[in-house]
Protein backbone atom coordinates (compact mmCIF):
# COMPACT_ATOMS: atom_id res chain seq x y z
CA UNK A 1 0.00 0.00 0.00
CA UNK A 2 0.90 3.68 -0.58
CA UNK A 3 -0.35 7.36 0.50
CA UNK A 4 -1.18 7.77 -3.55
CA UNK A 5 -4.87 8.64 -3.71
CA UNK A 6 -7.55 10.51 -4.36
CA UNK A 7 -9.69 10.59 -7.40
CA UNK A 8 -8.66 8.73 -11.11
CA UNK A 9 -10.71 8.77 -13.98
CA UNK A 10 -10.59 5.43 -16.10
CA UNK A 11 -11.58 5.83 -20.06
CA UNK A 12 -12.60 3.29 -21.84
CA UNK A 13 -15.06 1.52 -24.79
CA UNK A 14 -18.45 1.39 -24.49
CA UNK A 15 -18.50 -2.45 -24.48
CA UNK A 16 -18.36 -5.47 -22.55
CA UNK A 17 -15.01 -6.16 -22.62
CA UNK A 18 -13.83 -3.00 -22.45
CA UNK A 19 -15.86 -2.24 -19.02
CA UNK A 20 -14.49 -5.76 -17.70
CA UNK A 21 -10.65 -4.49 -18.46
CA UNK A 22 -11.13 -1.17 -17.35
CA UNK A 23 -12.86 -2.64 -13.95
CA UNK A 24 -9.88 -5.60 -13.74
CA UNK A 25 -7.55 -2.59 -13.83
CA UNK A 26 -9.64 -0.51 -11.42
CA UNK A 27 -9.49 -3.61 -8.78
CA UNK A 28 -5.61 -3.89 -9.63
CA UNK A 29 -5.15 -0.30 -8.52
CA UNK A 30 -7.97 -0.36 -5.64
CA UNK A 31 -5.66 -3.28 -3.89
CA UNK A 32 -2.36 -1.43 -4.13
CA UNK A 33 -3.95 1.88 -3.38
CA UNK A 34 -6.36 1.49 -0.06
CA UNK A 35 -7.32 5.99 -0.82
CA UNK A 36 -7.92 5.74 -4.24
CA UNK A 37 -11.40 6.55 -5.86
CA UNK A 38 -11.57 5.35 -9.36
CA UNK A 39 -14.51 6.51 -11.73
CA UNK A 40 -14.93 4.76 -15.29
CA UNK A 41 -16.38 6.35 -18.58
CA UNK A 42 -17.58 4.89 -21.33
CA UNK A 43 -16.78 6.56 -24.91
CA UNK A 44 -17.84 4.84 -28.00
CA UNK A 45 -15.40 5.20 -30.79
CA UNK A 46 -15.55 4.86 -34.47
CA UNK A 47 -14.39 1.33 -34.62
CA UNK A 48 -17.77 0.63 -32.38
CA UNK A 49 -20.25 2.88 -34.35
CA UNK A 50 -18.99 1.80 -37.96
CA UNK A 51 -20.12 -1.88 -37.77
CA UNK A 52 -21.40 -1.68 -41.61
CA UNK A 53 -17.50 -1.37 -42.78
CA UNK A 54 -14.54 -3.60 -42.74
CA UNK A 55 -12.34 -1.92 -39.77
CA UNK A 56 -9.20 -1.70 -42.70
CA UNK A 57 -11.97 0.95 -44.64
CA UNK A 58 -12.30 3.20 -41.59
CA UNK A 59 -8.80 3.76 -41.05
CA UNK A 60 -5.95 3.55 -38.46
CA UNK A 61 -6.46 3.24 -34.41
CA UNK A 62 -10.26 3.10 -35.09
CA UNK A 63 -11.15 1.92 -31.32
CA UNK A 64 -8.84 4.23 -29.89
CA UNK A 65 -9.05 7.61 -31.49
CA UNK A 66 -12.38 8.83 -29.39
CA UNK A 67 -10.83 7.80 -26.27
CA UNK A 68 -7.43 9.50 -26.36
CA UNK A 69 -9.06 12.96 -27.53
CA UNK A 70 -10.68 12.70 -23.76
CA UNK A 71 -7.80 11.90 -22.43
CA UNK A 72 -6.17 15.20 -24.02
CA UNK A 73 -8.85 17.77 -23.00
CA UNK A 74 -8.40 16.08 -19.56
CA UNK A 75 -12.12 14.58 -19.26
CA UNK A 76 -10.34 11.19 -18.18
CA UNK A 77 -6.81 10.47 -16.44
CA UNK A 78 -6.14 7.07 -17.60
CA UNK A 79 -7.00 5.01 -20.93
CA UNK A 80 -7.77 1.72 -20.31
CA UNK A 81 -6.84 0.12 -24.18
CA UNK A 82 -6.60 -3.23 -25.97
CA UNK A 83 -2.36 -2.79 -26.77
CA UNK A 84 -3.30 -4.66 -30.00
CA UNK A 85 -5.91 -1.86 -30.46
CA UNK A 86 -2.89 1.07 -29.92
CA UNK A 87 -1.15 1.85 -33.34
CA UNK A 88 2.21 1.99 -33.34
CA UNK A 89 2.63 5.83 -33.77
CA UNK A 90 1.47 7.75 -30.50
CA UNK A 91 -0.40 11.04 -30.55
CA UNK A 92 2.14 13.23 -28.99
CA UNK A 93 1.58 14.20 -25.44
CA UNK A 94 0.64 10.72 -24.56
CA UNK A 95 2.26 7.23 -23.52
CA UNK A 96 1.64 3.99 -22.18
CA UNK A 97 2.52 4.45 -18.93
CA UNK A 98 1.77 0.73 -17.25
CA UNK A 99 1.14 -2.75 -18.50
CA UNK A 100 -0.15 -4.79 -15.91
CA UNK A 101 0.56 -8.83 -16.46
CA UNK A 102 -0.92 -10.49 -19.96
CA UNK A 103 -4.33 -12.41 -20.10
CA UNK A 104 -3.88 -15.38 -22.17
CA UNK A 105 -2.53 -14.34 -25.61
CA UNK A 106 -3.79 -17.28 -27.84
CA UNK A 107 -6.78 -17.29 -30.25
CA UNK A 108 -9.41 -19.91 -30.04
CA UNK A 109 -11.69 -21.34 -32.29
CA UNK A 110 -15.38 -21.39 -30.72
CA UNK A 111 -17.48 -24.18 -33.06
CA UNK A 112 -20.95 -24.92 -32.52
CA UNK A 113 -20.37 -28.80 -32.31
CA UNK A 114 -17.41 -28.42 -30.29
CA UNK A 115 -14.76 -28.90 -33.27
CA UNK A 116 -11.32 -27.72 -33.79
CA UNK A 117 -9.87 -25.96 -36.60
CA UNK A 118 -8.39 -29.73 -38.22
CA UNK A 119 -11.59 -30.92 -37.05
CA UNK A 120 -14.10 -28.80 -39.19
CA UNK A 121 -15.80 -30.56 -42.22
CA UNK A 122 -14.71 -29.57 -45.72
CA UNK A 123 -16.23 -26.29 -46.52
CA UNK A 124 -17.53 -25.20 -42.81
CA UNK A 125 -17.72 -21.49 -42.41
CA UNK A 126 -15.61 -19.79 -40.47
CA UNK A 127 -15.72 -16.49 -39.57
CA UNK A 128 -12.88 -13.66 -38.44
CA UNK A 129 -12.86 -9.53 -38.43
CA UNK A 130 -8.86 -10.30 -38.46
CA UNK A 131 -7.01 -10.16 -41.86
CA UNK A 132 -4.20 -11.93 -39.98
CA UNK A 133 -6.85 -14.90 -38.76
CA UNK A 134 -8.32 -15.49 -41.93
CA UNK A 135 -4.61 -15.64 -43.45
CA UNK A 136 -3.91 -18.08 -41.07
CA UNK A 137 -7.03 -20.29 -41.17
CA UNK A 138 -6.80 -20.44 -45.17
CA UNK A 139 -3.00 -21.48 -44.74
CA UNK A 140 -4.00 -24.58 -42.48
CA UNK A 141 -7.11 -25.00 -43.81
CA UNK A 142 -7.79 -23.78 -47.43
CA UNK A 143 -10.82 -26.12 -48.04
CA UNK A 144 -12.66 -24.12 -44.94
CA UNK A 145 -15.14 -21.17 -46.28
CA UNK A 146 -14.32 -17.92 -44.66
CA UNK A 147 -16.58 -15.23 -43.81
CA UNK A 148 -15.94 -11.55 -42.55
CA UNK A 149 -17.72 -10.55 -39.04
CA UNK A 150 -17.86 -7.38 -36.93
CA UNK A 151 -19.01 -6.73 -33.50
CA UNK A 152 -18.33 -7.23 -30.16
CA UNK A 153 -17.41 -10.67 -28.70
CA UNK A 154 -21.29 -11.35 -27.37
CA UNK A 155 -22.50 -10.11 -30.83
CA UNK A 156 -20.44 -11.96 -32.90
CA UNK A 157 -21.40 -15.42 -30.02
CA UNK A 158 -24.94 -14.29 -30.63
CA UNK A 159 -24.31 -14.86 -34.68
CA UNK A 160 -22.78 -17.85 -33.89
CA UNK A 161 -25.83 -19.33 -32.23
CA UNK A 162 -28.46 -18.00 -34.09
CA UNK A 163 -30.57 -21.13 -35.38
CA UNK A 164 -30.79 -19.54 -38.70
CA UNK A 165 -26.96 -18.54 -38.44
CA UNK A 166 -24.88 -20.04 -41.68
CA UNK A 167 -21.65 -19.44 -39.61
CA UNK A 168 -20.37 -23.10 -38.48
CA UNK A 169 -17.03 -21.20 -36.07
CA UNK A 170 -15.12 -18.48 -34.85
CA UNK A 171 -11.97 -17.38 -34.23
CA UNK A 172 -11.58 -14.91 -30.90
CA UNK A 173 -9.02 -14.17 -28.60
CA UNK A 174 -9.11 -16.13 -25.66
CA UNK A 175 -8.44 -13.46 -23.52
CA UNK A 176 -11.59 -11.37 -24.39
CA UNK A 177 -13.47 -14.54 -23.09
CA UNK A 178 -11.88 -15.34 -20.19
CA UNK A 179 -12.12 -11.89 -19.49
CA UNK A 180 -15.84 -11.71 -19.60
CA UNK A 181 -16.05 -15.16 -17.80
CA UNK A 182 -17.27 -17.22 -21.23
CA UNK A 183 -13.89 -19.59 -21.60
CA UNK A 184 -16.14 -22.27 -21.24
CA UNK A 185 -17.20 -21.33 -25.02
CA UNK A 186 -14.05 -22.16 -26.18
CA UNK A 187 -13.43 -25.23 -28.09
CA UNK A 188 -9.66 -25.12 -29.34
CA UNK A 189 -7.08 -23.33 -27.60
CA UNK A 190 -4.58 -22.03 -31.16
CA UNK A 191 -0.57 -22.02 -30.00
CA UNK A 192 -0.07 -18.28 -30.27
CA UNK A 193 3.44 -19.60 -31.14
CA UNK A 194 2.54 -21.42 -34.58
CA UNK A 195 -0.61 -19.68 -34.97
CA UNK A 196 0.86 -16.36 -34.37
CA UNK A 197 -0.66 -13.82 -32.28
CA UNK A 198 -1.22 -10.24 -33.04
CA UNK A 199 1.26 -8.14 -31.46
CA UNK A 200 0.16 -7.16 -28.08
CA UNK A 201 -2.61 -9.62 -28.13
CA UNK A 202 -4.07 -10.02 -24.48
CA UNK A 203 -2.37 -7.52 -22.87
CA UNK A 204 -3.62 -3.89 -21.93
CA UNK A 205 -2.19 -0.34 -22.17
CA UNK A 206 -2.29 2.22 -19.33
CA UNK A 207 -2.31 5.51 -21.94
CA UNK A 208 -1.56 8.74 -19.60
CA UNK A 209 -0.67 12.38 -20.74
CA UNK A 210 3.39 12.33 -20.98
CA UNK A 211 3.49 15.59 -18.28
CA UNK A 212 0.84 13.53 -15.84
CA UNK A 213 3.46 12.19 -13.18
CA UNK A 214 0.86 11.35 -10.69
CA UNK A 215 -1.37 9.06 -12.93
CA UNK A 216 2.20 7.58 -14.42
CA UNK A 217 2.57 7.41 -10.80
CA UNK A 218 -0.35 4.98 -10.49
CA UNK A 219 -0.10 2.85 -13.64
CA UNK A 220 3.30 1.81 -13.42
CA UNK A 221 3.08 0.25 -10.06
CA UNK A 222 0.62 -2.21 -11.64
CA UNK A 223 3.24 -3.01 -14.78
CA UNK A 224 4.87 -6.36 -15.17
CA UNK A 225 7.60 -5.90 -16.26
CA UNK A 226 7.90 -9.31 -18.23
CA UNK A 227 4.88 -8.46 -20.49
CA UNK A 228 5.84 -4.96 -21.15
CA UNK A 229 9.55 -6.43 -22.26
CA UNK A 230 7.42 -8.71 -24.65
CA UNK A 231 5.09 -6.05 -26.00
CA UNK A 232 7.71 -4.18 -26.28
CA UNK A 233 9.43 -6.88 -28.67
CA UNK A 234 6.20 -7.25 -30.35
CA UNK A 235 5.73 -3.25 -30.75
CA UNK A 236 9.25 -2.57 -31.80
CA UNK A 237 8.91 -5.58 -35.06
CA UNK A 238 4.96 -3.88 -36.10
CA UNK A 239 6.39 -0.56 -36.08
CA UNK A 240 9.72 -1.34 -38.48
CA UNK A 241 7.46 -3.55 -40.39
CA UNK A 242 4.74 -1.56 -41.09
CA UNK A 243 0.98 -2.67 -42.04
CA UNK A 244 -0.61 -1.52 -39.53
CA UNK A 245 -3.57 -3.09 -36.68
CA UNK A 246 -5.22 -4.69 -39.90
CA UNK A 247 -2.87 -6.04 -41.79
CA UNK A 248 -2.16 -10.03 -41.90
CA UNK A 249 0.94 -9.59 -39.01
CA UNK A 250 1.47 -11.48 -36.56
CA UNK A 251 4.05 -11.14 -33.69
CA UNK A 252 4.10 -12.93 -30.01
CA UNK A 253 7.14 -12.64 -27.67
CA UNK A 254 7.49 -15.01 -24.77
CA UNK A 255 10.66 -15.29 -21.43
CA UNK A 256 11.98 -17.68 -20.69
CA UNK A 257 15.17 -18.12 -17.96
CA UNK A 258 15.54 -14.11 -19.05
CA UNK A 259 15.44 -14.95 -22.67
CA UNK A 260 13.01 -13.57 -24.87
CA UNK A 261 11.84 -15.35 -27.68
CA UNK A 262 10.35 -13.63 -30.71
CA UNK A 263 8.13 -15.51 -33.29
CA UNK A 264 6.50 -13.72 -36.26
CA UNK A 265 4.22 -14.39 -39.37
CA UNK A 266 3.77 -11.42 -42.64
CA UNK A 267 1.10 -13.21 -45.45
CA UNK A 268 -0.58 -11.62 -48.22
CA UNK A 269 -3.92 -11.37 -47.54
CA UNK A 270 -5.11 -14.67 -48.91
CA UNK A 271 -2.48 -16.89 -46.49
CA UNK A 272 -1.03 -18.86 -49.51
CA UNK A 273 2.10 -16.60 -49.27
CA UNK A 274 3.67 -16.12 -45.99
CA UNK A 275 7.15 -15.89 -44.08
CA UNK A 276 7.85 -17.16 -40.68
CA UNK A 277 10.82 -16.33 -38.26
CA UNK A 278 11.70 -17.42 -34.47
CA UNK A 279 14.51 -15.58 -32.85
CA UNK A 280 15.89 -15.47 -29.41
CA UNK A 281 17.78 -12.16 -27.39
CA UNK A 282 18.44 -11.73 -23.39
CA UNK A 283 14.70 -10.62 -22.42
CA UNK A 284 16.82 -6.65 -22.09
CA UNK A 285 17.34 -6.55 -25.48
CA UNK A 286 13.76 -7.09 -26.72
CA UNK A 287 13.10 -3.65 -28.35
CA UNK A 288 16.41 -4.72 -30.56
CA UNK A 289 15.05 -7.98 -31.05
CA UNK A 290 11.65 -6.61 -32.38
CA UNK A 291 14.02 -4.22 -34.72
CA UNK A 292 16.11 -7.40 -35.85
CA UNK A 293 13.54 -9.23 -36.58
CA UNK A 294 11.73 -6.88 -38.54
CA UNK A 295 15.06 -6.15 -40.85
CA UNK A 296 15.54 -9.49 -41.05
CA UNK A 297 12.02 -10.53 -42.76
CA UNK A 298 11.45 -7.36 -44.87
CA UNK A 299 15.22 -8.28 -46.47
CA UNK A 300 13.37 -11.59 -47.44
CA UNK A 301 10.36 -9.97 -48.63
CA UNK A 302 8.13 -9.29 -46.12
CA UNK A 303 6.47 -5.54 -47.08
CA UNK A 304 6.05 -7.56 -50.90
CA UNK A 305 3.23 -9.78 -49.26
CA UNK A 306 1.06 -6.73 -47.26
CA UNK A 307 -1.52 -4.93 -48.85
CA UNK A 308 -0.38 -1.72 -50.26
CA UNK A 309 -3.06 0.77 -48.70
CA UNK A 310 -1.95 -0.71 -45.92
CA UNK A 311 2.09 -0.31 -45.99
CA UNK A 312 1.57 3.07 -47.09
CA UNK A 313 -0.83 3.68 -43.87
CA UNK A 314 2.34 3.67 -41.97
CA UNK A 315 4.78 5.02 -44.14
Amino acid sequence: MTDLGGKLVLGCRDSKLAIAQANEVAGALQSRFENIKIERVSIKTSGDIKQDAPVSEIGVGVFVKEIETALLRGEIDVAVHSLKDLPSAMPEGLTIAGVPYREDPRDVVVSRNGSGLHDLRPGAIIATGSARRRALVNAERGDLILKPIRGNVTTRLAMLDDEDSVIDALVLAAAGLKRIKMADRVSEYLSCMWFVAAPGQGALALQTRSDDSRSIAFCSAIEHAGTRLCVDAERAFMADIGGGCSAPIGAHARIDDNIITLAVVVSDPSGVNLIRHRESAPAPEAVELGQRVAKRIVADGARDLLPQAAVASTA
